[in-house]
C-alpha cells in the first residue's frame, strides 16, 4: 500500500477539512478525495463520513488513524533524514588537524558548528603532518585536513580553503649570540644549522624551507634533528642551532627561548582546509562552506595574520 495514501489520510484525520488539508499537502481537493476514495475501496471500509457541512472520521477511521500514527511519525521522520542527507546536514566528517593548530580552530569553530548541524558527527584526529596528506584526501582516507600546507597540490580535484598566514620566526636560546637581534632576513640564516622537527615532518619542511632560501640566494642546513618538539626546545637551548617554526608552536616553548620574526616576505606557510572536490560526502561541501564563513570572521579579527 502507498504510504503516501496513508499520509494523506492522516492528515485528513486531524483536520477534518479536504480544503486545508489539500492545501497543507500541496494538491487539488478534488486529488485529495480521488485519493481517500482509492484508500477506502483498497481497505473495503469506509474511513469518513461526509455531509455537505461536515466531515467525520468513522470508528475503524478513527481506529487506522490511531494506529499508523506512530508509522506516519518515522515515515516523516526518515523522509526528513533522506532530505537532511541530500543536503549534507546530516552524516559524518572525519577531520585530521595538527596538535599546535587544532586549539586555534576546535574551540570556537566547532562547537558552533554542531549546534547548527547536530546531524553531522565530527570525528577529528590530531597528527603531525606528514607527505601523503592530499593523496590521503584523493583517496578518501579522510574527508577534511586543516595544517600547515607544505606541499605542492597534487591534483585539481583537491580543494584548498586558506584558514591564515603563519609567519616565521627564529627560535633561539637567549644566551645564543645573535639573540639580540629585533629580526631577521632569510639571507641572514644561510648555512646557519637548523634544527628541524622529526623525520616525517621533514619530508615537508626541508624542501619548502630549501625553496625559500634558494630563492634568496641563501642555503637552509638542516643540521640536527629533533624527535619531537621538546627535544627540539632542549636542543636550541643547548645551542645546537636554532629552528624556524610558525608562531603557534610559541606557546608550547620554555621561557629562555626567543622568538625573532623573519621578514623576508616569503616567509611563511599557509594553514589550509584541504578536502577532496570530488568526494561523495555530501556533508563536506557543508563544512567546507561554514568553514570558510568563519575563516573570512577569523582573518577580519585579526588582520595581522
Amino acid at each position: 500500500m502507498d504510504i503516501e495514501l496513508l499520509n494523506e489520510f492522516f492528515v485528513l484525520s486531524k483536520s477534518l477539512n479536504y480544503s486545508k488539508t489539500a492545501e497543507q499537502l500541496y494538491m487539488s481537493q478534488s486529488v485529495l478525495s480521488r485519493h481517500i476514495q482509492n484508500l477506502e475501496n483498497q481497505l473495503g471500509v469506509e474511513l469518513f463520513r461526509r455531509t455537505k457541512h461536515s466531515v467525520e472520521l468513522t470508528h475503524i477511521g478513527s481506529v487506522l488513524a490511531k494506529d499508523i500514527e506512530p508509522i506516519i511519525t518515522q515515515y516523516a521522520q526518515a523522509m526528513n533524514h533522506v532530505h537532511m542527507f541530500k543536503n549534507g546536514a546530516l552524516g559524518s566528517i572525519e577531520i585530521i588537524a595538527s596538535y599546535t593548530l587544532s586549539a586555534l580552530f576546535a574551540y570556537d569553530f566547532l562547537p558552533e558548528f554542531n549546534k547548527k548541524y547536530p546531524g553531522i558527527q565530527i570525528h577529528m584526529s590530531i597528527e603531525e603532518p606528514g607527505p601523503m596528506v592530499k593523496q590521503n584526501i584523493l583517496e578518501n582516507k579522510t574527508d577534511v585536513t586543516i595544517m600547515l600546507d607544505w606541499t605542492d597540490n597534487v591534483s585539481s580535484d583537491i580543494g584548498i580553503k586558506k584558514f591564515f598566514k603563519n609567519h616565521f620566526f627564529v627560535f633561539i636560546a637567549d644566551t645564543h649570540p645573535l639573540a639580540q637581534k629585533n629580526q631577521f632576513t632569510i639571507e641572514e640564516l644561510s648555512n646557519i644549522p637548523m634544527v628541524y622537527l622529526s623525520p616525517r615532518e621533514s619530508l615537508c619542511s626541508i624542501p619548502y624551507f630549501e625553496k625559500i632560501f634558494t630563492r634568496h640566494n641563501a642555503v637552509y642546513n638542516p643540521a640536527v634533528p629533533a624527535t619531537s618538539i621538546e627535544d627540539l626546545f632542549v636542543k636550541v637551548l643547548k645551542g645546537d642551532g636554532l629552528s624556524i617554526l610558525s608562531e603557534p608552536v610559541f606557546k608550547y616553548a620554555p621561557a629562555r627561548i626567543k622568538k625573532i620574526r623573519i621578514t623576508s616576505p616569503d616567509a611563511y606557510i599557509d594553514t589550509n582546509l584541504i578536502y577532496n572536490k570530488k568526494s561523495t560526502n555530501a556533508s563536506i561541501p557543508v563544512f567546507v562552506h561554514e568553514f570558510s564563513l568563519f575563516t573570512q570572521a577569523y582573518q577580519q579579527q585579526y588582520p595581522y595574520l
